[in-house]
């Protein structure tokens, strides 16, 4: 079982930062990072090194994967089905109505980028699962039926799930890449 209350906090190699030193307060560009660094993860899919390596370099709870040992798929899901085979490790209470609220601002032009494509849809970026095959401990509680964990996607799932409990589900389908390691 995967042990989310006790992960490793080794981070990913530091030649793969965004960063261009320690005092850098801005990463740079996808574009440029991904040139610099695709020979090394040439076994992973862009949109995912996009979204989840480049961009939350410092955010992820899940740098201690072995990124040369990842292998991914990619699943396609109605939102329901979605909803149903996921667990949320973090991210806060699910708030349908404050959450749609927040994505929703006034409605208009001023949504945010997860509003406006999944009121479209479908969000415009995968969202990045980690398949958990044994399960996972959390909060000192076995899980042992939790199959995937959102590693990237909290605000994405968050507004999925406040439209389905609206009643305003959007069309989908919703595309996920599944990451899986040999350390979990």
């Amino acid at each position: 079982m995967l042990d989310l209350d006790n992960l490793e906090r080794l981070r990913w190699p530091k030649f793969l930062s965004p960063f261009l030193n320690s005092s850098s307060p801005w990463p740079i560009g996808f574009d440029d990072w991904w040139q610099r660094n695709k020979a090394h993860l040439s076994h992973l899919p862009s949109d995912l090194c996009e979204q989840w390596i480049h961009r939350h370099w410092l955010h992820s709870e899940f740098t201690f994967l072995p990124l040369e040992s990842l292998n991914y798929r990619r699943k396609t899901w109605s939102g329901s089905e979605l909803l149903r085979s996921i667990y949320r490790w973090q991210g806060g209470l699910l708030r349908p109505e404050f959450d749609y609220k927040t994505f929703q601002r006034s409605g208009g032009d001023d949504r945010t980028q997860t509003a406006i494509a999944l009121d479209e849809g479908t969000w415009d970026y995968p969202m990045v699962l980690l398949s958990t095959p044994h399960g996972v401990i959390d909060g000192g509680r076995p899980l042992p039926n939790v199959r995937l964990v959102i590693v990237e996607g909290h605000q994405r799932h968050r507004y999925l799930n406040a439209l389905h409990v609206l009643g305003r589900p959007p069309t989908g389908p919703h595309e996920t890449i599944i990451v899986s390691s040999p350390i979990v």
